[in-house]
């Protein structure tokens, strides 16, 4: 049944769900959304003034939301945390894609390296979810959150580290950046297009399966969250055989 009203004890205090199932999914869709809609913006931006300081902006917005969802109480500002992630991603995704295909300018070299990087997109999708229902049933919710955080700005930090030296390369061999193609050609590109919609056919499935196989699991089988954190783990092995 959806939306039904659920009734749980937590700490001698009961607590009345109510809306739950729908309120899960915007949560799951707020990140999606927003990151499409910042995402052309944030392009643009890395078009004029370069990658490197996009990505360092992307990263310290999901530094400090994912530190919101470690200390975030209500859903409002776990809404709120969710949002503020699809605008880092936008610009640190962006970003990192942006400067692999700056660094490599060989078509071969390019190809690989986009892939290995889009892998490892997939990659963290699929191992996030273990490690945070192990963290979250053995040392509490905002554990998790806050070694992501220190991930955020550990990852901050070498990019600090990679960008000075490579900015002053470029610096001293003249580097001229290449001017960017406007969206609206993009847009109607027939490959941009049909790579779009396998895109999209491919996260579909992912799309369904994230905000209702975990409370499935719950209502079902009565799932402790390191389980259902655990049931992700499988598709890890086809994916990096795949790689």
């Amino acid at each position: 049944m959806i939306n039904e009203t659920r009734k749980i004890n937590v700490n001698g205090i009961l607590i009345e769900y109510e809306g739950e199932d729908t309120g899960i999914g915007y949560l799951f869709a707020s990140k999606a959304a927003i990151q499409i809609l910042i995402g052309p913006f944030a392009g643009t931006v890395i078009d004029r003034i370069g990658y490197d300081w996009p990505m360092m902006f992307g990263l310290t917005v999901m530094f400090f939301s994912t530190l919101l969802f470690a200390i975030g109480e209500t859903y409002s500002m776990l809404f709120f945390a969710r949002a503020l992630q699809g605008v880092g991603s936008a610009f640190a995704d962006t970003g990192g894609l942006s400067m692999i295909a700056d660094r490599y300018t060989e078509e071969s070299e390019r190809s690989k390296a986009l892939g290995i990087a889009l892998a490892f997109i997939s990659f963290g999708c699929l191992v996030a979810p273990p490690f945070g229902g192990i963290l979250y049933e053995f040392c509490g919710k905002s554990v998790p959150f806050i070694i992501l955080a220190f991930v955020c700005l550990l990852d901050g930090i070498l990019l600090l580290l990679i960008m000075r030296p490579m900015k002053a390369k470029q610096h001293e061999e003249g580097y001229v950046r290449p001017s960017g193609t406007p969206i609206w050609k993009l847009l109607i590109d027939p490959h941009i297009a049909c790579c779009s919609g396998a895109l999209v056919v491919a996260n579909v499935s992912l799309a369904f399966l994230e905000p209702t196989i975990s409370k499935w699991m719950d209502a079902t089988m009565n799932a402790d969250e390191w389980q259902q954190g655990m049931i992700w783990l499988p598709a890890f092995f086809p994916h990096v055989a795949g790689i």
